[in-house]
């Protein structure tokens, strides 16, 4: 099992052939992560204009028109497909699997002082809500809205864990750890920018991942430098393409 099919096993399957996966949540219209193909086979020129046409059809009744497709792991788009694309109006980026085993890390030691780290509580579940929806709203107030109420009704979701971190009452960091078997996956993390560069990002990943042997992320390739100073390597790519008419064009 290569790492990008770890990383869907809790994922449900909109459509799954031989060829791709189709992801699809009308309820996340807004979101791409949520609305993509997740290709197996490289498709060829009259695949990709034909897979085209299907998302646009399944996606007609969404508010923001865009499409998303996963390469295969570890497979560099030719240059007729890249160029096809990009006459179409899709863009390219680099997704990058991390790994490493939890010993080899090299997390911040550094004194956090009296912040805290915990797993998230009920009686904090109101004030998360609105901590995510604040980082939401950089991908628009339709997005943010959405993840909100999906938020509100789902989370956290089997297979994950959701660590915070509080400065007195107040929450400044968060992370959600998912579980793959003796993997643990760091997901969705963020930090208010006043809190960064104190040790406390470095902290969640501890707490997170201290009941597993193993950490796995997967990140683009600008965040490669931070992750590569904490220990972690490269262990797979894929490439991904994106075409969106979203004025706050970025992937979410």
């Amino acid at each position: 099992m290569g790492y990008k099919e770890l990383l869907n096993t809790n994922k449900m399957p909109y459509l799954d052939t031989d060829r791709f996966t189709h992801m699809k949540d009308d309820i996340l219209s807004e979101r791409y992560y949520s609305n993509y193909i997740d290709y197996k086979l490289v498709p060829n020129i009259e695949e990709l204009a034909k897979d085209i046409d299907y998302i646009k059809e399944e996606q007609i009744n969404y508010p923001h028109k865009y499409i998303m497709f996963n390469f295969p792991e570890n497979y560099y788009p030719d240059l007729e497909i890249k160029e096809y694309l990009e006459k179409e109006g899709f863009k390219f980026s680099r997704h990058i699997v991390f790994t490493n085993q939890f010993s080899n890390l090299k997390l911040s030691q550094k004194d956090i002082g009296s912040i805290t780290i915990e797993e998230l509580h009920a009686s904090d579940f109101s004030d998360y809500l609105d901590l995510k929806y604040q980082q939401s709203l950089v991908y628009g107030e339709d997005f943010a809205k959405q993840m909100l109420v999906y938020n509100r009704m789902h989370l956290p979701e089997k297979g994950s864990r959701i660590y915070v971190a509080k400065d007195g009452e107040k929450l400044v960091g968060d992370v959600t750890a998912w579980e793959y078997g003796e993997y643990i996956e760091i997901d969705d993390f963020s930090l208010i920018e006043d809190y960064r560069g104190k040790g406390i990002g470095s902290a969640l990943q501890r707490t997170a991942a201290q009941y597993f042997k193993k950490l796995i992320l997967v990140s683009e390739e600008e965040n490669r430098d931070m992750y590569e100073h904490q220990g972690y390597q490269e262990a797979a790519y894929y490439w991904n393409a994106l075409k969106s008419d979203n004025p706050s064009f970025s992937e979410n």
